[in-house]
């Protein structure tokens, strides 16, 4: 190993399964191997895959013995002894995703090995989020959530320095609870980067995908997982404001046959096409064909990547007040639960795009975004 090896701590990859975190910390595994720094994925078990192995020129080791994807006694036991391992051989920074480098944080700060933790979200917001959402299953799990809070607190200090993924989340950070009562590190606002040589708008292909999807009006895109706290419900119903209009959910999850069954009820369920889990190489396809890429969740969501992405294909977004503000017209944050504000949102979107152009702010460039990680690893 050289002196540019940085350790990425994660529970899961995409290689577990596709969710937003999961391509977030793999697109800035990719961006910096580009930049020559030697990146080591640390993951749980992958089953059907090698112990350790090269994936898009990163290096993956997949812990055996751990719970794929989940954090469990035995990712906390195996994650330090590999970072015991690699740390004999030197390296310059240790990425923890989320909460994945918890339990070796101890050992690389010992080494004098920089560390640096990925907050994408706080027990704090995931409380608030809950106790919004009044729903009888999330109040269930608070206690769990107070108990991260309680965690929380003891861990964070700990890093030498903290990247917010979102204002949100940096406002979490530094802000009561958890500001007056963490000796918090250094915290960096680090949002999100989107690689655009491959999310960019793309003529060819967006008439070929709508000629697949057998699209002639407007195209409604939601990219993500089909869950009741997402209430892509409202996406669905949106269609009865636009008789024109096809929605595509690029997704699956618990609330697809309830969505299935609201579409027949609507009378659009010709209108709907369920994708399923669909490839990531096929999301720039599928949101630079459409017109607009929906997001109407009820919990707080940060900065979503599908929205970013969406605007890197030159596709604009109506997204709920739940929502981080970004890009301004291009991205109208309504309340998605008033169905009529909501379609006024759309229709503003429909009227006043040309398409042709990224609409994505450059401070989100996946390049940029790495060069910064870098720095703050001490791999630059």
């Amino acid at each position: 190993m050289s002196g540019r090896t940085v350790l990425v701590l994660a529970r899961s990859l995409p290689l577990h399964h596709a969710g937003g975190m999961e391509s977030v910390t793999w697109d800035l595994c990719r961006a910096l191997t580009a930049r020559g720094v030697d990146v080591v994925a640390v993951t749980t078990h992958l089953p059907g895959l090698p112990a350790e192995f090269h994936h898009d020129g990163v290096r993956v080791r997949a812990l055996a013995g751990t719970t794929p994807g989940r954090y469990s006694r035995s990712w906390w036991s195996a994650s330090r002894t590999a970072v015991a391992a690699d740390l004999v051989r030197g390296t310059a920074g240790l990425l923890s995703v989320s909460a994945g480098g918890f339990g070796a944080l101890g050992l690389a700060r010992a080494a004098g090995v920089r560390t640096v933790l990925q907050a994408h979200g706080t027990s704090v917001d995931e409380i608030v989020s809950k106790l919004g959402a009044r729903r009888v299953r999330s109040l269930v799990t608070l206690p769990r959530n107070v108990s991260g809070l309680a965690k929380d607190v003891v861990t964070y200090r700990g890093f030498d320095e903290v990247v917010a993924v979102g204002p949100r989340v940096e406002r979490s950070l530094t802000r009561f609870p958890l500001g007056p009562a963490v000796a918090m590190p250094p915290v960096h606002l680090v949002e999100n980067g989107v690689d655009t040589d491959v999310f960019r708008p793309d003529p060819v292909v967006r008439e070929r995908v709508r000629a697949d999807l057998a699209v002639t009006g407007d195209l409604f895109v939601v990219v993500g997982r089909l869950h009741p706290q997402k209430r892509v419900d409202r996406s669905v119903r949106l269609l009865t404001r636009f008789p024109a209009a096809t929605l595509v959910l690029a997704g699956d999850g618990p609330d697809r046959p309830a969505l299935a069954d609201l579409a027949r009820d609507l009378g659009v369920q010709d209108r709907v096409r369920f994708l399923g889990a669909v490839d990531r190489a096929r999301v720039p396809g599928l949101l630079a064909a459409g017109d607009v890429s929906l997001l109407t969740s009820q919990w707080r969501e940060g900065l979503p990547m599908a929205v970013l992405e969406s605007l890197a294909c030159g596709t604009p977004a109506v997204t709920s007040l739940t929502t981080a503000p970004v890009a301004g017209a291009d991205v109208p944050r309504v309340d998605a639960a008033d169905p009529d504000e909501l379609a006024a949102g759309v229709r503003r979107v429909l009227d006043r795009h040309v398409g042709g152009s990224s609409l994505l702010p450059e401070r989100y460039s996946l390049t940029r975004v790495a060069a910064r990680y870098a720095e703050l690893l001490g791999a630059a």
